[in-house]
């Protein structure tokens, strides 16, 4: 469930994408997907969208409490201040909200992704992150990172439709399990990723798989 107070300014703060990359979303959309738009916004502007459909969303109603909550505290609302909001527009209303921010210098990270059901017939995400790569990459950005749970299927086939590899896993009190997705920006990035942890697999593949194919084929 989430929780807001008022804890914001007026002033609009310099977002992380600014500050490291001089990346500025406002200056590369709004995109059109159809009769969807795809404009960079405020965490203030997303809010409403957060409050009223998060919890249905994700779960989370009167009554769960299987993860530790994080209601929107001072600090917290600090920090989604200075991430990359992404609000999708239909006519008339908010079906979806992008945010993401920089974790270190060189690594991008989707923080959340929501997508009202009734849109997800749409490929607005895969649509989204597709347009998303070529400005990153052009703002010095190596790789994109995101986790989702196992048991999210829709999500982990757009992420490795995408060409995000698996790159590890965690258990925390607050998302539970999670599966942590690498997409490579920078082509030097991926060939070390490549080399250092799926050429015995690959390998293996082209042993076992090839002779297979012969057979089946001649």
């Amino acid at each position: 469930m989430v929780v807001i107070v008022n804890t914001h300014s007026s002033a609009a703060p310099v977002t992380l994408s600014q500050r490291y990359w001089g990346l500025e979303w406002s200056s590369v959309l709004p995109w059109q997907f159809d009769d969807i738009t795809v404009e960079s916004a405020t965490f203030d502007e997303a809010m409403p969208f957060i409050k009223e459909h998060y919890a249905r969303i994700f779960g989370g109603g009167a009554g769960e409490a299987r993860f530790l909550a994080s209601p929107m505290t001072a600090a917290k609302h600090r920090f989604c201040a200075e991430t990359d909001i992404f609000l999708f527009r239909a006519p008339g209303r908010i079906v979806g909200l992008f945010m993401a921010h920089p974790s270190d210098w060189s690594t991008y990270y989707i923080r959340s992704v929501a997508v009202l059901p009734e849109f997800r017939e749409r490929r607005l995400l895969t649509r989204f992150m597709e347009h998303s790569y070529a400005p990153l990459a052009r703002a010095g950005v190596e790789r994109v990172e995101a986790e989702c749970s196992p048991g999210n299927t829709p999500v982990m086939r757009v992420l490795v439709g995408q060409g995000f590899f698996v790159t590890s896993t965690a258990n925390s009190e607050r998302w539970g399990a999670t599966v942590r997705f690498t997409k490579f920006l920078a082509e030097e990035a991926e060939t070390v990723f490549v080399r250092q942890f799926n050429s015995v697999t690959r390998k293996k593949k082209e042993l076992t798989v090839t002779p297979h194919l012969e057979r089946s084929t001649s």
